[in-house]
């Protein structure tokens, strides 16, 4: 039985991070591994990290979950993830800046089909 995905259902997560001095290798690199571990998470459907072109230690990921249930379970159950946020504060200078969204609109029909906001 497969479970179908519904746009409106889908939770997206952004977050932006900056590098402490000296430390950009070792966060790259456990970014990398966070993503690699992230990926194969149930109701992932993107898990993205991007890095700036014009700041070499700020980096962003851009994540999308089916459901909030998906979201809620990568945070638990991820080991990857909560050794990650355990070291953040050697890692990553300031705090990471994480924003939750809803998709509003996954096509152009959709656009013209919701009321506005």
């Amino acid at each position: 039985n497969v479970r179908r995905f519904s746009a409106s259902e889908s939770v997206i997560v952004t977050a932006f991070l900056r590098s402490r001095a000296g430390k950009e290798e070792e966060l790259a690199g456990r970014l990398k591994t966070l993503v690699l571990a992230a990926r194969s998470d149930p109701g992932v459907i993107i898990y993205d990290l991007h890095h700036s072109t014009e700041d070499p230690a700020l980096w962003f990921l851009y994540e999308r979950y089916e459901s909030q249930e998906y979201l809620n379970r990568h945070q638990v159950e991820n080991a990857v993830l909560r050794s990650f946020l355990a070291d953040a504060a050697t890692l990553v200078d300031g705090k990471i800046d994480i924003r939750t969204f809803r998709m509003v609109a996954l096509n152009s029909q959709a656009l013209k089909e919701s009321p506005a906001a």
